[in-house]
């Protein structure tokens, strides 16, 4: 088993408190070596997205069947690169603070997990995500990035939906 989680925020000071939107990229890995920023840029620069999967969780926590049914629900893509190394799993998400990325070489980690935790508790039980697409893909990693950051511009438009 891989060593415990770790956090950074590429480009700038450490995340927002609260929902204050930070024009950020937020990187969690779960993976020891993938630590450092080169590491992950040799990533976006290499490899090709193999498969690629969209997920849906209740966006409120508290009742969260309720709400999800209701048509209020976050949606976020999980993706698998191969490398030379094996298999590497992303998530990729925006919150109401930054867009979040996520590295593992576990599949469960970034679909069922966000920023190490839990993605929706609903006691006693954990609510799981629900997959709504899965394809192939031959698109590379910079291809993606190049089109979330400057094609679309993703770190520039806040995420759409809030519940207080």
């Amino acid at each position: 088993m891989g060593s415990a989680p770790s956090r950074s925020l590429i480009s700038g000071s450490e995340r927002a408190k609260g929902y204050e939107w930070t024009g950020k990229i937020s990187y969690y890995h779960y993976v020891s070596y993938a630590k450092d920023l080169d590491e992950l840029i040799a990533h976006i620069n290499k490899n090709k997205i193999s498969k690629v999967f969209l997920y849906t969780t209740p966006l409120y926590e508290k009742l969260p069947w309720i709400f999800y049914y209701l048509g209020f629900f976050h949606t976020y893509v999980v993706f698998c690169t191969e490398t030379r190394r094996g298999k590497f799993w992303w998530s990729l998400e925006k919150n109401g603070e930054a867009l979040i990325l996520q590295m593992s070489r576990n599949f469960e980690d970034v679909r069922d997990k966000n920023l190490g935790k839990e993605r929706i508790r609903d006691y006693p039980r954990y609510w799981k995500p629900q997959m709504n697409t899965v394809d192939t893909s031959s698109v590379s990693y910079r291809e993606l990035y190049d089109y979330m950051i400057d094609e679309t511009d993703q770190l520039n438009i806040r995420y759409n939906c809030q519940l207080q």
